[in-house]
């Protein structure tokens, strides 16, 4: 019996790309399908997986393959924990690029997943993003192919870059092996300033100071609150607070938030995107909203238009609350706002419109076909259940 053809478990560990990549070719021929997982930081975003004939743990391809301090670059096997790497190239003064969640890296989040699941943090609105900050992307695809570039993709997608499908593809596409990614220099100093109100969230958007984020917070049944981010040099940091409370009334030098980055700790999350001079005119159709449907809402995200919503509905009316407030979130305009489902109990995503519209879906749906013709990678995972 051939390696290829030999039975598969439940449940493997590759020890390097080469293994990664006999498995997916021994699926590939027994029809299985096949889910990833660095460390499951991101198990409860997305309509939950179904069981998969094959489950492949990434953290043994954890490995820092080279990095580059003067050059900026670092690479490392899809398992390595962000955390890891963080603290690896502060050594030399440095930070990862794009920003990502705290309580995901905290978590152990994995450099794989992260690419994987698209995360931002806070300040991704203010620096390069995953797309812009990934150099280059190791792949196995679910034949076993191995490639790093678009050579070793289907004919039909000549011209699109691999990193750029992999990103935010949920595992659908292909498995993320390795990735080079870029690193900047970390900040001198920084500082945080509350700020009541959302008004001044979309001023400090466009002012000279540019913040490093600007984040929004509404708790349930409360007034919403404007934080920014000052980082740089100390007399930059020391100045962009003093400008800020000396402009918006009742401003105040803070510490950290403890919500900082951080997800809404309940049971069903919907992800909205607004264009930013919207968002203060979402939160006050949001505090309408809670009024009239009698749940608890809460907002936490960014200036730049990506905000999570909390629905705290009883375990036992959260289909509802999360179909009421789908919908009345979707009757706002769609050329201003889009609302999909983030996270939520596994019975709630059979009952509700999950997605919604998604321009571009046909074309996802599409590459998926050339590239995983068998649909046995994270079936159902992906945007629009793709």
């Amino acid at each position: 019996m051939s390696r290829t053809e030999a039975p598969l478990p439940r449940l493997a560990s590759p020890g390097s790309i080469a293994e990664l990549s006999e498995l997916m070719a021994r699926a590939h021929s027994q029809n299985r399908t096949v889910a990833v997982f660095g460390t499951g930081t991101a198990f409860d975003d997305h309509r939950p997986a179904a069981t998969p004939g094959l489950l492949i743990d990434l953290s043994g391809l954890a490995e820092v393959v080279e990095h580059d301090p003067e050059g900026g670059t670092l690479i490392a096997g899809a398992g390595a924990k962000i955390a890891d790497l963080d603290a690896l190239v502060a050594q030399a003064g440095q930070e990862l690029t794009p920003d990502l969640p705290a309580d995901r890296t905290e978590a152990g989040s994995s450099l794989g997943g992260a690419i994987a699941t698209a995360a931002r943090g806070p300040r991704s609105g203010g620096r390069a993003g995953l797309r812009d900050a990934v150099l280059g992307i190791r792949a196995v695809l679910a034949d076993g192919t191995t490639t790093r570039s678009t050579h070793a993709l289907d004919e039909s997608l000549s011209g699109w870059d691999l990193s750029s499908l992999l990103i935010g593809s949920w595992g659908t596409l292909g498995i993320i092996a390795a990735a080079e990614i870029r690193l900047s220099p970390r900040p001198e100093a920084s500082g945080y300033v509350w700020i009541p109100g959302a008004e001044a969230a979309a001023e400090l958007r466009v002012s000279r100071l540019a913040p490093a984020a600007i984040e929004l917070e509404r708790p349930p049944g409360s007034l919403a609150a404007t934080v920014a981010l000052i980082e740089g040099e100390e007399a930059h940091v020391e100045d962009g607070l003093n400008w800020i409370t000396e402009h918006y009334a009742g401003a105040t030098v803070c510490a950290r938030p403890a919500w900082w980055a951080r997800r809404a700790q309940v049971p069903v999350i919907v992800r909205v995107s607004a264009s930013p001079d919207f968002v203060p005119t979402l939160i006050r159709l949001l505090a309408r909203l809670e009024d009239t449907i009698g749940y608890p809402l809460q907002l936490r995200g960014s200036a730049a238009g990506v905000v999570d919503l909390g629905v705290g509905a009883p375990d036992t009316e959260s289909a509802i609350a999360t179909r009421v407030v789908l919908e009345h979130l979707r009757t706002w305009g769609l050329h201003n706002l889009g609302a999909r489902l983030l996270c939520a109990p596994a019975s709630v995503w059979d009952e509700v419109d999950a997605w919604g519209p998604l321009p571009g879906i046909s074309l996802r749906a599409s590459i998926k076909d050339r590239l995983d013709t068998k649909h046995l990678l994270a079936p159902g995972r992906g945007l629009g259940g793709i």
